[in-house]
């Protein structure tokens, strides 16, 4: 395998591992989550539906990213 390919791969992965990890933290703890990244610019927090829709859409995010570093391995 030429090297370029080798560091594409790996770059891939640990973006992957990343964007797995945010959604899982994002599905497992939402209102955390929206504290970091919204709560400094909010002047009210959401509706609990909100907090919901983002677990469940979370979720699928973190679904997603599992599938996609799992399936090189399941042949």
């Amino acid at each position: 395998m030429p090297p370029e390919v080798k560091a594409i791969s790996i770059f891939i992965t640990i973006f992957l591992v990343l964007w797995t990890g945010a959604a899982l933290f994002a599905a497992i703890k939402p209102r955390t989550f929206w504290s970091i990244t919204q709560g400094w610019k909010a002047t009210r927090e959401p509706s609990p539906a909100y907090f919901l829709f983002s677990r469940i859409g979370s979720g699928i995010f973190a679904a997603i990213g599992l599938v996609i570093l799992i399936s090189p391995y399941i042949h």
